[in-house]
């Protein structure tokens, strides 16, 4: 057994030594970091903007009006053709005849008793000419069988005559007058139907249409001329069924055809509310010279009373989503209200039924350039 150990190189027991350095250090490093990060003041997160709130829209300038109470006409709308007041169909009456001359043209004025077309008479002008000689010859017989009578009863008186002589004188006397009486009525009957080969206009009016030309046969109940009695045109309205009860005889009617506007009168309240439109119908009488025609289409307004209702500007309505309304004028900003509006006034106002109060200041110039809730100034103060 050795006395001693054997000796160590130093420089061997450093280059053990040196591979569990690295090793400590590498399980270190971890830990150093960690302290090292806990070591360093914490850094907060900057504080987020501060909240800038938009600045206020600028308000609009607009002019302020009042809802003023009116009484305004109470009118009852209404619709419907032009017809005529009276149509006169003048028709054939004699069968067979050649129209000879046609003397009127559709669109012409005429007057009562005016001929308006002539048929060929010749046959009938011949069957009056027999008739009328023949009445004169019953007329003569007539004559001579009151002269026999006279003579007959003379003799009798002077007892040279037999009284059978009287009778048979009184006989003839009756048939003469009989026959003349017959031949009358016969040359009355060729007269009549010679009066039927002229035409002539019962009542002044219009030519409405032709329907006959010169060389064409007549038929009997053929239509010859169609005549709007005196010129005379009316509006055949259709009024709700429940407004109807409101319109009578006498009212005025505003009737408007595009740019034209006449004034007219209801005529006739139809007592019978036809089909199953529940629509009542009016007759409203149009004056002469209105340039209206049998066929056109119009738009009519009844006046039937007066009612309280309020007035606005005209500007002060808007119409949002097809509803009309007004911006009512609430502190520093307006509401948008919803109206039901009345006629248009003279002085170019709206009448308003519905939605506002007397008094109300309402937006009148500016309105259509606000929205609900905007806010305004006004320009002026509304009207008291």
């Amino acid at each position: 057994m050795p006395d001693s150990l054997p000796s160590r190189d130093p420089g061997t027991e450093v280059a053990a030594r040196a591979p569990r350095r690295r090793r400590l250090l590498l399980l270190l490093l971890p830990a150093l970091a960690a302290a090292w990060v806990l070591a360093r003041p914490a850094r907060l997160p900057p504080p987020p903007p501060a909240t800038v709130r938009p600045a206020a829209p600028p308000a609009l300038t607009v002019v302020a009006a009042r809802a003023e109470p009116r009484r305004v006409p109470r009118l009852v709308p209404a619709d419907g053709p032009v017809v005529a007041w009276q149509e006169l169909r003048l028709g054939m009456e004699i069968d067979g005849l050649r129209v000879r001359e046609v003397l009127v043209e559709e669109g012409q004025a005429v007057e009562a008793g005016q001929l308006l077309a002539r048929l060929d008479d010749a046959v009938l002008a011949a069957q009056h000419a027999r008739a009328a000689a023949l009445v004169e010859e019953a007329q003569a017989t007539l004559v001579l069988a009151r002269v026999e009578l006279a003579r007959t009863r003379s003799l009798i008186a002077t007892h040279t005559a037999a009284r059978q002589a009287l009778e048979q004188r009184e006989a003839d006397l009756t048939r003469a007058e009989a026959r003349l009486v017959s031949l009358r009525a016969e040359r009355d009957e060729v007269a009549a139907r010679l009066a039927q080969t002229r035409i002539r206009a019962p009542d002044s009016g219009i030519v409405l249409s032709r329907d006959i030309l010169p060389g064409s046969v007549s038929v009997a109940g053929q239509t010859a001329f169609r005549l709007l009695r005196q010129g005379r045109v009316e509006m055949e309205a259709r009024v709700q069924e429940m407004d109807l009860a409101s319109v009578q005889a006498g009212q005025p009617v505003a009737v408007r055809h595009g740019s034209r506007q006449v004034e007219g009168r209801v005529r006739l309240v139809a007592p019978l509310l036809p089909g199953q439109a529940r629509l009542g119908i009016v007759y409203v009488s149009l004056p002469p010279g209105s340039g209206l025609s049998p066929g056109m289409f119009v738009l009519a307004e009844i006046a039937t009373g007066v009612a309280d209702l309020l007035a606005v500007p005209q500007e002060a309505v808007v119409f949002r989503d097809g509803a009309a309304g007004v911006f009512v004028l609430v502190g520093e900003h307006v509401a948008l209200r919803r109206v039901t509006l009345g006629p248009r006034l003279a002085d170019g106002a709206l009448a308003v039924a519905a939605g506002l109060a007397p008094g109300e200041a309402v937006v009148g110039v500016g309105a259509g350039f606000l929205a609900d809730g905007d806010r305004v100034r006004l320009a002026a103060e509304a009207p008291r």
